[in-house]
């Protein structure tokens, strides 16, 4: 099987880490859609030519996993008219003090914070905490997409990558999509890694494992789904509620 390869499906003036998640083939060799799942960063500073792409995309529903101190931070989702909003709010994995605070007026403290692998040993317990610890966000996603929840559909957090990617890889293992594409699809968040830093610039790369993902990090989610519920299946019946009839509809619905 070949790899899987994409490219973001529209160049945006001010939405970060976006592409369709079609192309992918499953192991009994059918394909994702395209043009009917995309993922991104939050939407708050979409200007008006990305929303009008957005609208040319034809997305009718929109899965936001902020919370409201992201939504305050960065802004709400500026979407097309008549775009579905849906809410499914969960803590950032990359929480803890602010890390602009900490820039600007207490550089020093970087280091001591995010020093020595520490960062990086955060994103990995982050990564373990979305799976055993926030079922429910995942549940409801699952479902509404399950059940017939108007597409094309996009859905983010704040960069993207850690709580997206999470419910990007749970959608891409319940269509049967190999898992080395899985974990593709979930590196390719590192192309944005430099937008989603923007003027957040630190002294030796402390920050780095913040802005990016490692495989460790998805290695992480997959060993709490494994402790917990024994495999993918498990976590997807016990876990989430998601019957196999729903994930045959699912499958019906985004692959050809």
């Amino acid at each position: 099987m070949a790899p899987y390869r994409n490219e973001p499906a529209e160049s945006f003036e001010a939405i970060a880490n976006f592409r369709d998640l079609g192309g992918h083939r499953t192991h009994d060799g059918h394909r994702l859609r395209m043009g009917m799942l995309f993922r991104s960063a939050h939407l708050g500073n979409a200007t008006i030519d990305d929303v009008a792409r957005l609208a040319g995309l034809g997305i009718r529903c929109v899965f936001d996993f902020r919370t409201n101190a992201d939504i305050e931070a960065e802004g709400h989702d500026r979407l097309p008219s008549g775009t579905a909003h849906v809410l499914l709010p969960m803590p950032d994995p990359a929480q803890g003090e602010d890390i602009r605070s900490l820039i600007v007026s207490n550089p020093e403290k970087l280091e001591e914070t995010f020093g020595e692998g520490r960062a990086a040993a955060m994103m990995r317990r982050g990564a373990a905490h979305i799976v055993s610890r926030r079922l429910a966000p995942y549940a409801q996603f699952m479902d509404s997409l399950c059940s017939g929840r108007p597409l094309p559909a996009l859905f983010h957090c704040s960069a993207g990558k850690d709580r997206a990617g999470w419910a990007a890889s749970v959608l891409l293992l319940a269509l049967d999509v190999p898992t080395d594409e899985v974990v593709e699809q979930y590196l390719l968040s590192n192309r944005a890694a430099d937008r989603l830093r923007g003027n957040l610039r630190d002294r030796g790369g402390v920050l780095d494992p913040l802005f990016g993902v490692q495989p460790d990090y998805i290695e992480a989610s997959f060993e709490a789904m494994r402790e917990r519920w024994g495999d993918f299946d498990g976590y997807l019946r016990d876990g989430l509620g998601i019957t196999n009839e729903q994930r045959e509809r699912l499958r019906s619905q985004l692959l050809e």
